[in-house]
């Protein structure tokens, strides 16, 4: 094991009080170790300007606890000494309260299913959090910059009180339900579990599917369907408490296995989220503002649509043309499947359609030398004008006899 270097202090780098905690599966202990960062930032101060093994790092009063890109832990600063406000608010008790011995002031951590916030992420589910810590946060009186850290109170350390109290890992609705948000969730679309309340295995797979669908696409990028499943696994593990909503008992292993397999299969091979737009294909600049970004996808949808009804016109006014009709505007909209007040905004297709074609003018040239042979049959322009539509051209008799039989 390593041991401290000589600049730490050996005053505040001893044993984590709750190391066997730490160790033990299934405890809220076991999932904060497993969702920090390997290297994480550590120190006896609030900087955490060291960076050590997670392991390692629970021996400092102060750590990181979220590792980069994922917040798996909302953590709420308390700068009064009633850590017990959430009671006295009605709101959900949290995983873990580590309180300072002298002050009372206090840290207040709730898991949560990890919230992607990379430059990759989506911004409604990041958008979503931050409401709700928002909202948590004047429930409790608590610091509203603090954005759960990323450094916070070592749980188990001897500096602190240490208090475990569950090891339920809470959806951002639950969350949401139980304050006021101070504007409507972006993205607050979550299984209805009230029309499946009467069967464990209807909630279960409500819940699997929709955390399924917010994973699929980054796992597909990132992971495998290896991973996809085991983390589709360690959902269902975590949710099945179905004693404490009333039921008779949890559902079986094999249970949550079929639900698993079914969910893993068709959302890896079918899902691909919302149909109704195609972001990304303009390869937009980054630093663009989101009303600049949609100002410029509208102005290319509509040249995009403007250029496909342009080409059904002209299609349409050809078809018609072969089949020696008029150009009318109703003749055109029924032949394109359009309506005839759009046919008559294309005014400039129509008349470029009905623009006679070009003649191609042959004028006089200087003649050719004798002793140059441009091709096997050479026709000369006439001298002195050009060759007009309906004027004739004479040919003499050993023209048509020098030409090679077909």
């Amino acid at each position: 094991m390593a041991q401290p270097l000589k600049s730490e202090s050996s005053a505040s780098v001893i044993e984590n009080e709750l190391l066997q905690r730490f160790q033990q599966e299934g405890t809220a202990l076991h999932r904060l170790l497993e969702e920090a960062a390997y290297l994480a930032r550590c120190s006896d101060n609030k900087t955490a300007a060291l960076i050590r093994p997670r392991d390692y790092a629970i021996k400092y009063p102060y750590m990181q606890i979220n590792r980069a890109g994922f917040v798996s832990w909302l953590i709420f600063d308390l700068d009064h000494d009633n850590a017990m406000i959430w009671q006295d608010k009605g709101l959900p008790e949290p995983n873990l309260i580590v309180q300072n011995r002298q002050s009372g002031h206090a840290h207040l951590y709730y898991a949560i299913a990890p919230v992607c916030t990379s430059e990759r992420a989506r911004s409604k589910p990041i958008q979503y959090m931050k409401a709700i810590y928002s909202a948590w946060s004047r429930e409790l009186n608590a610091d509203p910059e603090y954005h759960s850290g990323p450094v916070a109170k070592t749980p188990g350390h001897q500096w602190w009180r240490t208090s475990e109290l569950h090891s339920h890992v809470y959806e951002l609705s639950e969350l949401a339900d139980s304050v006021e948000l101070a504007s409507a969730s972006p993205w607050a679309k979550s299984p209805n579990l009230d029309a499946v309340s009467h069967s464990r295995n209807c909630i279960m797979f409500e819940k699997l599917r929709f955390y399924a669908y917010s994973i699929v696409n980054r796992q597909k990028e990132e992971g495998s369907f290896l991973s996809f499943t085991r983390l589709l696994e360690a959902f269902v593990h975590n949710h099945n408490a179905f004693r404490n909503l009333g039921f008779s008992a949890d559902l079986s292993l094999s249970d949550l296995r079929a639900t698993v397999k079914s969910v893993a299969r068709w959302t890896w091979d079918k899902y691909t989220g919302s149909g109704r737009c195609h972001r990304g294909v303009m390869q937009l600049d980054q630093s663009l503002s989101l009303p600049e970004k949609q100002a410029l996808a509208a102005e290319r949808t509509h040249s995009a649509r403007k250029q496909k009804t342009e080409g059904r016109i002209r299609a349409a006014c050809r078809a018609l043309q072969q089949q020696g009709k008029a150009l009318l505007h109703e003749a055109i909209a029924q032949a394109a499947s359009l309506s005839r007040q759009t046919v008559a905004k294309y005014k400039h297709v129509l008349e470029e359609v009905k623009k006679p074609l070009s003649v191609v003018t042959l004028r006089a040239t200087n003649p050719a030398p004798l002793d140059v042979k441009y091709a096997a049959h050479q026709v000369s322009a006439p001298q002195g004008g050009t060759l007009g539509v309906g004027d004739a051209v004479g040919f003499d008799a050993d023209f048509f006899l020098a030409l090679p039989e077909i």
